[in-house]
């Protein structure tokens, strides 16, 4: 027979976040139970620290308890993608294992769900304190050039962190894309959505896996996976120089036939050429983004490999919760 349906699955990537795994296991039970049939999927994203022991842990304590285990580090979207296939639940919530993302707030997110929205975003409260000044900065400006490039509108200080119906989670597991920006790609598919505020927790073991990298990663992400904008950028950015450059030919002439002791200026000829060249290679890097990407997705290759399961660790059981036949 098999195992039921889970009413609320939650995924939680995790990269280097041992000390965080037992507590956000104990955590989540204590939330959940009230609230039906669970479980709780967790991602090792190619950890180094013994998160994955910390993992099995909970497994072996927790029967509700499953887990992926990549082979390496692929990235928090990849992990997302993973736990999402994983997942049985009627509802899923992802969220990070870091307690930044409150488990606390699970309860109100469900009711919402259970109101009938299919997808219950969460967005950071403005104004806290605790945010980096460059990381809050960034992530303002970011959201604004997105909205006005992009094809999807999604609020400043909007997080990864929300509730998906079943529906909207095997939209999302439809997907062939070799990228995909989930925060983005869950409001673009225009399933009834809410959204909920919160405040950032403490985090209280290890720290932030987003770097400036790769938050610049997950931005030009974000913009090429939603718009082709920046594409049509190029091309105007082209026509504007070329115009400047058709002007500077007709300065020169009129300057060459009516301007006396003309003086060649070794200046001006240096910063258009610095000008020009500037705006050609950002043409050809946009362009190169996008073919890169674009090579990406011909090539078809998996967008992460699964080392082990918690199925590895039950022998009993198959990776999708049904018992094995005796032999």
């Amino acid at each position: 027979m098999s195992d039921p349906v889970p009413d609320i699955s939650v995924v939680l990537p995790a990269h280097n976040e041992a000390g965080n795994i037992a507590r956000m296991a104990a955590t989540l039970e204590g939330v959940l139970k009230p609230l039906g049939r669970y479980e709780i999927v967790f991602v090792d994203d190619g950890s180094s620290d013994g998160t994955l022991a910390a993992i099995r842990a909970a497994a072996t304590a927790n029967p509700q308890v499953r887990y992926i285990s990549f082979t390496r580090n692929f990235g928090h979207q990849e992990a997302l993608r993973a736990g999402l296939r994983h997942a049985r639940g009627r509802a899923v919530i992802v969220m990070d294992a870091d307690f930044e993302h409150p488990p606390e707030l699970i309860p109100e997110l469900v009711a919402a769900w259970r109101d009938g929205t299919k997808v219950v975003a969460t967005r950071r409260e403005d104004g806290e304190a605790d945010l980096p000044a460059l990381k809050s900065v960034t992530s303002r400006l970011y959201y604004r050039l997105l909205d006005s490039i992009g094809d999807v509108r999604i609020e400043p200080g909007s997080s990864d962190y929300m509730l998906l119906d079943r529906s909207v989670v095997d939209t999302v597991n439809g997907f062939a894309d070799q990228d995909v920006f989930l925060r983005g790609a869950v409001r673009w598919f225009g399933f009834p959505t809410t959204t909920i505020t919160f405040s950032r927790g403490a985090r209280t073991y290890g720290e932030s896996k987003y770097t400036l990298r790769r938050m610049i990663d997950l931005a030009v992400t974000g913009i090429a996976a939603h718009s082709v904008r920046p594409l049509r950028l190029a091309i105007w950015l082209s026509l504007a120089f070329a115009a400047v450059g058709l002007l500077l030919v007709i300065y020169s002439v009129v300057s060459y036939f009516l301007v006396r002791q003309t003086v060649i200026g070794w200046t001006s000829i240096m910063a258009t050429i610095a000008l020009l060249g500037a705006a050609q290679l950002l043409v050809l890097g946009i362009i190169g983004e996008y073919v890169g990407r674009t090579l990406r997705e011909t090539r078809g290759r998996p967008t992460y490999i699964i080392g082990e399961t918690e199925a590895d660790q039950k022998p009993d059981r198959d990776v999708i919760g049904f018992r094995r036949p005796a032999e």
